[in-house]
């Protein structure tokens, strides 16, 4: 029977083993920041292949119609426009060139809720609240679908107060669409 390896292979494949692949992928970590310092964590990327214009204006309506069946968990399509802040200003875009909306439906309207509401109707928290605020303080377009909110008995008195009711998903989609934002739909 032939040895597939000598003694002193198998001893340079050992220290290959214990030093070297240790360190794939543990030095790049999703971080937060430098937008958002709460929210958003994402991986610094170098080297991409895809050149990113620093000077354009990017301009995005998120389509949010995913919930989350635990209602003290986040709605993680919420933070994907944290993230989204978070990635283009570290790669050096100026926040300025970034114009971001979203509209919710279906079965996330309940996070549009205002506290009282929310934890009437759940018995916890909004855990979008904080979310959805500091998303309006970066002047992000935030609406909600009337058909939706109308269907699920919810008025324009039990939402937060930074959020704006539309006619529908579909029209707040639509003229946004309109005026050259693209659809981000996960």
């Amino acid at each position: 029977m032939k040895k597939l390896f000598r003694p002193c292979q198998l001893f340079f494949i050992a220290i290959i083993i214990v030093f070297v692949t240790p360190s794939f992928g543990q030095d790049n970590k999703a971080t937060k920041g430098p937008v958002f310092d709460d929210f958003g964590p994402v991986y610094s990327i170098e080297n991409t292949d895809f050149p990113l214009d620093t000077t354009q204006q990017f301009k995005a309506i998120f389509d949010v119609a995913k919930k989350q069946t635990d209602p003290s968990i986040q709605n993680s399509i919420i933070s994907s426009l944290h993230r989204y802040y978070n990635m283009h200003v570290r790669s050096g875009v100026p926040p300025e060139n970034i114009h971001l909306a979203f509209v919710l439906h279906g079965g996330s309207t309940k996070d549009a809720l205002s506290s009282a509401t929310y934890k009437e109707k759940y018995k916890v928290e909004n855990p979008n609240k904080e979310l959805i605020e500091s998303l309006a303080e970066m002047g992000v377009g935030i609406y909600i679908c009337g058909q939706s909110m109308s269907s699920r008995g919810y008025k324009k008195e039990d939402l937060l107060p930074q959020v704006k009711v539309g006619l529908s998903a579909m029209t707040v989609l639509t003229v946004y669409q309109m005026n050259n934002f693209a659809l981000i739909k996960f």
